[in-house]
């Protein structure tokens, strides 16, 4: 069997890939990493989404009615009340010239929603991980051998998960690193005075943020050390805890679910290894810290799509380097920038250093006072000028 891709991963950022390279008319197969027994994804983990990337979906995506659902983020305000008993420092942003930031969205509804549109496209060819027999690199592409005998040869192979070692046997460097922290990911009900505003505060346990998807919904995000007593809390004392720190933004918390994740940082230094292109969590899983985790993957995603599809129309093989290097060359300063910058940044928040904390609380206030510094991160984060190329 051959295709022009073979996608390999079941996450957010695989199943965009598949589709909008086969709404462009390539032929490929997308290998779930999950083993045929598994059950399907039902997280409460949310994502924001940009709006420089809700745009890039809604074009891609005529149907998706999804996104109409949840209210827009208009304002972000960040608290540092972490490690000074001075007053609390708080710094805003908003987008003067849109008024809309983003939203969240739940990644379970999302994933079921990628799932409905791609099975109606009939040039994908969908296979489990336990039919994967082997991974090799060679001279044409990539070969997959499957368990049944079959091979399946593709011109250019998309890593788009770090799971069950795939990136070891095609030979793949990356730099990773156990942060020691947990992310308690809490779905919860209340009464939000502010559906509009997320809602970030730096506390001396960990950064907790407040995002709100609906009138009354909302997910908590807590990034804690992995030895945090309050990972431990069952959930009458942790709804305690959050209605403690949240209590300016929502009242009347109710905890529907908790789910605790791992935090590791991975970064690859490059976006391709022969006719191998890493895409997602594989190529920068970075920290929550900033919410700007899938926005990364899905510029890498709407470049390499734009990119292959031109090329091909021009005549080249998909696997041409020059393909490879061009995509490469203009995401890596932005990916670099993001997934460094949230690891640094996740250091020095947390951080009992008094000279680091009375620097950052300086560096806060100037950005606060700045008009014009906080539109530029403003524009960094919405994606605004990249995704007008498109």
């Amino acid at each position: 069997m051959k295709n022009e891709f073979t996608v390999f991963g079941s996450g957010i950022s695989a199943k965009i890939t598949s589709y909008l390279l086969a709404k462009n008319g390539f032929n490929l197969c997308l290998i779930s990493d999950k083993d045929k027994n598994q059950e399907p994804s039902d997280t409460n983990l949310v994502t924001f989404l940009s709006s420089g990337s809700l745009n890039y979906l809604s074009l891609m995506f005529p149907n998706l009615q999804l996104l109409m659902e949840h209210p827009p983020i208009e304002t972000v305000q960040c608290q540092l009340n972490s490690l000074s008993k001075r007053k609390s420092q708080t710094i805003e942003f908003n987008d003067e010239e849109k008024g809309t930031l983003g939203k969240i969205v739940n990644n379970s509804d999302l994933e079921k929603y990628l799932d409905e549109e791609i099975n109606k496209l009939g040039n994908i060819n969908r296979i489990g991980f336990d039919q994967l027999k082997k991974v090799e690199n060679t001279s044409e592409g990539v070969d997959l051998k499957l368990r049944n005998g079959e091979n399946i040869m593709s011109e250019l192979f998309i890593l788009s998960s770090t799971k069950k070692n795939i990136a070891e046997q095609i030979k793949i460097k990356l730099i990773e690193k156990d942060l020691k922290q947990e992310a308690l990911s809490i779905s919860i009900k209340g009464e939000i005075k502010n559906e509009n505003c997320a809602f970030q505060k730096f506390t001396p346990d960990g950064p907790i943020a407040l995002l709100p998807y609906a009138k009354d919904k909302a997910s908590v995000v807590w990034s804690l050390k992995t030895n945090s007593k309050i990972l431990l809390k069952q959930k009458e004392e942790l709804t305690e805890i959050v209605q403690k720190h949240l209590k300016e933004y929502i009242t009347e918390v109710k905890i529907v679910s908790i789910e605790k994740h791992k935090l590791k940082f991975v970064y690859s230094k490059n976006l391709f290894y022969k006719n191998t292109v890493l895409i997602g969590n594989v190529a920068h899983n970075i920290h929550p810290i900033a919410g700007q985790g899938l926005n990364l993957s899905i510029k890498d995603i709407a470049l390499f799509v734009k990119q292959v599809t031109k090329y091909k129309s021009l005549g080249y093989k998909l696997n041409d380097p020059m393909i490879l290097e061009e995509f490469e060359t203009n995401r890596k300063v932005d990916n670099a920038i993001y997934s460094f910058g949230t690891f640094a940044l996740n250091g020095i928040l947390s951080s009992d250093n008094k000279f680091v904390n009375l620097t950052t609380r300086k560096g806060l206030g100037l950005i606060e006072k700045s008009k014009h510094l906080k539109q530029f991160f403003v524009r960094s984060a919405t994606g605004r000028e990249f995704f007008r190329l498109f």
